[in-house]
């Protein structure tokens, strides 16, 4: 079973970053809803599993709040390394999105413009990427509450991998070196679970919760980075809106 869910895990991640060559996707709206739908199922979820689970878990509830507190403050530090890629964000690569709007003032179309300077492989942005993707594997193997982290990661990971992508493409960078750190980033979260799973003992299950505690503190960053950043011009998205219902929605029903 550990196999089959790396393999399903690579499979996500490959198949996610082939979706942008295959139908010439963009950093544009589409993928803003998809980094929705996910920010809202992986908040959702940790509000109504993950944190129960580990509430019930760890003996001493103030040890579970500083650990969550802990997963928080390192995904900030990992945000710093990573330029924020995780919840959608590209400025590793020196590409912006340049907005460009009429006299009206209406949002216009944008376009992803690449510097000289990603000719250079982006290692920090990877290095971060990938400490992020083997920290949320390592209590994937916890019985239930792996279960439905496994899910969640799917969802989370399938538009970074989109991310990842175009960032690369748009860099300029070849198909073969895109898909090898794509390759690279698949094999993270399968790492950390695998080595989690050969290293700590059976018995050994409040290591497991600490972990997954870490794990919901990376994830309450993420997801409400994704959530509550300001739209342009700060207007109510009721598409947006409705996509985070939808992720929220989708999270109480299948867990």
């Amino acid at each position: 079973m550990p196999v089959m869910k790396s393999l399903i895990l690579l499979l996500a991640v490959l198949v996610g970053g082939a979706l942008v060559p295959a139908l010439r996707l963009k950093n544009n709206t589409g993928l803003r809803l998809l980094l929705s739908f996910s920010g809202a199922y992986i908040l959702a979820l940790c509000l109504f599993e993950l944190l129960p689970e580990v509430y019930r878990g760890i003996a001493d509830p103030s040890v579970t709040g500083f650990i969550i507190l802990g997963g928080f403050l390192l995904q900030l530090v990992l945000d710093y390394i990573s330029g924020g890629i995780e919840h959608g964000h590209t400025h590793n690569t020196h590409s912006h999105d340049h907005h460009h709007n009429d006299e009206h003032g209406h949002e216009g179309h944008e376009h992803l413009h690449s510097h000289p300077v990603v000719n250079r492989f982006p290692y920090m942005m990877m290095t971060g990427l990938c400490i992020h993707a083997f920290v949320e594997g390592i209590p994937l193997m916890l019985g239930n509450a792996g279960e439905e982290l496994f899910l969640g990661i799917i969802f989370h990971n399938i538009p970074i991998s989109i991310t990842l992508m175009t960032v690369f493409l748009s860099a300029g960078k070849s198909l073969k070196l895109s898909f090898a750190a794509l390759f690279v980033f698949g094999l993270m979260t399968p790492a950390g679970a695998l080595l989690a799973d050969w290293f700590i003992p059976a018995e050994a299950t409040q290591y497991g919760f600490y972990a997954l505690a870490l794990v919901i503190g990376i994830f309450f960053h993420i997801s409400t980075t994704i959530l509550f950043e300001s739209d342009q011009n700060h207007r109510f998205n009721l598409i947006k809106f409705l996509t985070i219902i939808l992720g929220a929605g989708t999270a109480f029903l299948v867990n």
